[in-house]
């Protein structure tokens, strides 16, 4: 039995649909893999907002854009502030500089990402 064009156009469709979440959950999955194992250490030298109020981080020229932790523009977090994530660390802080010169902090981020940082880092 013969199947007719719209039916194989269907299914079509919905290999690239399912082409596409896999895509998706794949490169999440790296990406998150990734950052887990990176360490950050650096004052924030300029600030980027997306058209969802995240914050993306440049040290010096290199962009740091987060997947596992959303810093929203209003959280207060301004250039000369200093970023600081140790590798497999569950937690990212963000360290302002008083009228001492000394850094305290201002905001310790939990991950929100999709999968937990238990799954990439063996203490």
């Amino acid at each position: 039995m013969k199947q007719s064009n719209s039916m194989k156009k269907k299914h079509i469709m919905i290999y690239i649909f399912l082409g596409v979440v896999l895509f998706v959950f794949i490169n999440t999955f790296i990406q998150t893999r990734n950052e887990c194992k990176s360490d950050y250490n650096f004052t924030i030298t300029k600030l980027e907002i997306t058209p969802t109020k995240r914050l993306i981080f440049y040290d010096n020229e290199k962009e740091v854009s987060l997947w596992n932790y959303i810093v929203s523009a209003n959280t207060g977090v301004d250039v000369g502030d200093k970023l600081i994530k140790g590798k497999c660390s569950k937690y990212l802080y963000i360290y302002k500089k008083n009228d001492q010169g000394e850094y305290f902090l201002h905001l310790k981020v939990k991950p929100s990402g999709l999968f937990p940082i238990e799954w990439f880092c063996n203490k």
